[in-house]
């Protein structure tokens, strides 16, 4: 199974989602853009939560540079102000969308940089089962017959 990175792609989502959120005003009204309710009567809530976004994301990135990883963390400030950069210019009204984007991007991070990625998977029985299955064959030392050598009555 392959490894994905799911910090790494909530942290890039946090920050380019929140930064998105700080700047949408200042773009919208220099350029003409619609703006939502709230960017329009409640401006400061949309910074507010464009700011939380991107601090967790950015002490999710400071963490990282500090365990070794400072590529990875220098790429997730590239690549989240490449998104930011592209939701706000070329989506334009895709800002309004951030308004959920950004914290549950920011949420799910906190979640899973505090209690690991294993707090986001989702399990089934079949999971449980096969699971438990696979503990008992380490520890009995049982493996599953090979199809293939399987010997015929008639021998």
């Amino acid at each position: 199974m392959a490894y994905v990175d799911i910090p790494f792609y909530l942290a890039v989502a946090a920050v380019g989602f929140g930064l998105s959120l700080m700047t949408y005003r200042l773009f919208a009204r220099h350029y003409e853009w619609p703006m939502g309710a709230w960017q329009e009567n409640h401006p400061s809530l949309p910074v507010t939560i464009g700011f939380l976004s991107l601090l967790v994301g950015a002490l999710f990135a400071a963490a990282r540079w500090v365990d070794g990883g400072m590529y990875a963390s220098a790429a997730i400030g590239v690549f989240g102000l490449a998104l930011a950069i592209f939701w706000t210019s070329f989506l334009r009204v895709g800002s309004q969308i951030s308004l959920f984007l950004a914290p549950v991007s920011a949420g799910l991070l906190f979640v899973a940089w505090n209690f690991g990625t294993s707090a986001l998977q989702y399990h089934t029985v079949r999971s449980e089962i096969r699971e438990l299955r696979q503990q008992l064959e380490d520890q009995y030392g049982l493996k599953k017959a090979d199809p293939l050598q399987r010997k015929s009555p008639l021998n």
